[in-house]
C-alpha cells in the first residue's frame, strides 16, 4: 500500500501510518464528492511523491485534496476532468489578465494548458501526475499558464530571437589556449552535432531531457509523472544524457579531425554545462 519512505516505517509505527493514511484518503475524498479514486492508488502517488527517507508525518504538509484530484485527472476519471476544468482552468484568466491577449490568444493558451495538464501523450503523460503537492494546484496551475502566455507573446512579437542552440557558453575565461582555439574554431560544428545528436534520441529520451532541462520538473516529479520510483526516472534521465554525449562524440569525430583526448576535453566541457546547453538549445527548438 505504499512505497519508499512510508514503506520504511518501522513496524510499531504502522497503526499510526494507517490512521495517517486513511485521514488523508479521508480528508482528500471529502473535498470532491462524487471523484472516486482508488485508495490504492492515492496511497502509492503519496509515496511516490514523499521525498526517500522522509518521515511518514510528512504525508500530512501535502495539499492533500489538489494531490487527490490531480492524480485522479491524470488517471482520466471523468468526474476528476470535469472537476479540474471548472475549478482550476477560470486560473487561466487571472493569470495572463495582465498581458492583455487577444480572445484568439487565451483561448489558445487554454487549449495548450488543458492539452499539457489532461491529455498529454504517448511519450509524456498528463502533466498533472507531476504536481508535487507542495503549495496550492492553483498557484501550480497559475504558473503553466502564465508561462504558456508568456511563450505565446513572444513567438508573436516579431522580435527576432537569439540563438540559443550555438554553445557559446562553452567558452570560459582561463580556457587553455588550445581548448579556446578549438571550441572557437569549430563552435558551429559543435553546435550542429549536438543538435543532430538530440534530434536522433529515441522520443521518450528526448522528453525526459525536455521535461527536466526545459520545463525544470525534479527526478521527484519525473518519476510521479511516469508512475515509478525516483531511482528509476534519474537512471532514465542518466541514460538519456549518455546517449546524447556519445552519439554527439560519434558526430564530431565525423566532422572534424581531432584527436581522441580533444574530442573528449570538448565533449566535457558540454558534460560539464549540460544544464545550460541543453535549456539553451531546447529552447531553440521549442520556438
Amino acid at each position: 500500500m505504499a512505497a519508499r519512505g512510508v514503506s520504511s516505517a518501522p513496524e510499531s509505527s504502522l497503526p499510526l501510518l494507517q490512521e495517517r493514511l486513511t485521514r488523508a484518503l479521508t480528508t482528500a475524498r471529502a473535498a470532491w464528492p462524487g471523484v472516486e479514486l482508488e485508495g490504492v492508488r492515492f496511497v502509492s502517488h503519496l509515496a511516490r511523491l514523499l521525498p526517500t527517507q522522509a518521515p511518514s508525518e510528512d504525508v500530512e504538509k501535502f495539499h492533500l485534496p489538489d494531490v487527490y484530484l490531480a492524480r485522479a485527472a491524470a488517471d482520466r476519471l471523468p468526474s476528476a476532468l470535469n472537476a479540474f476544468e471548472s475549478s482550476f482552468l477560470p486560473e487561466v484568466n487571472a493569470a495572463v489578465a495582465r498581458l492583455k491577449l487577444p480572445p484568439t490568444g487565451l483561448d489558445e493558451v487554454r487549449q495548450l494548458l488543458r492539452q499539457r495538464m489532461l491529455v498529454g501523450s504517448a511519450d509524456s503523460p498528463a502533466r498533472l501526475a507531476a504536481y508535487p503537492g507542495t503549495g496550492p494546484l492553483s498557484g501550480w496551475v497559475r504558473a503553466a499558464a502564465l508561462w504558456l502566455a508568456l511563450d505565446w507573446q513572444r513567438q508573436r512579437s516579431g522580435h527576432p530571437q537569439a540563438d540559443d542552440g550555438d554553445l557559446s557558453l562553452l567558452v570560459a575565461p582561463g580556457d587553455d589556449p588550445e581548448l579556446l582555439y578549438l571550441k572557437n574554431t569549430y563552435r558551429a560544428e559543435f553546435s550542429t552535432s549536438f543538435s543532430a545528436a538530440l534530434g536522433v534520441l529515441e522520443p521518450r529520451q528526448r522528453n525526459f531531457l525536455r521535461l527536466k532541462y526545459l520545463d525544470g520538473l525534479s527526478i521527484d516529479q519525473l518519476g510521479a509523472l511516469y508512475g515509478v520510483h525516483r531511482s528509476t526516472a534519474a537512471r532514465w534521465v542518466v541514460a538519456a544524457q549518455d546517449a546524447l554525449l556519445q552519439e554527439t562524440r560519434r558526430l564530431l569525430t565525423e566532422r572534424l579531425r581531432l584527436t581522441g583526448s580533444q574530442l573528449d576535453s570538448v565533449l566535457r566541457l558540454i558534460s560539464s554545462q549540460l544544464d545550460v546547453n541543453l535549456s539553451r538549445l531546447l529552447r531553440s527548438k521549442a520556438d
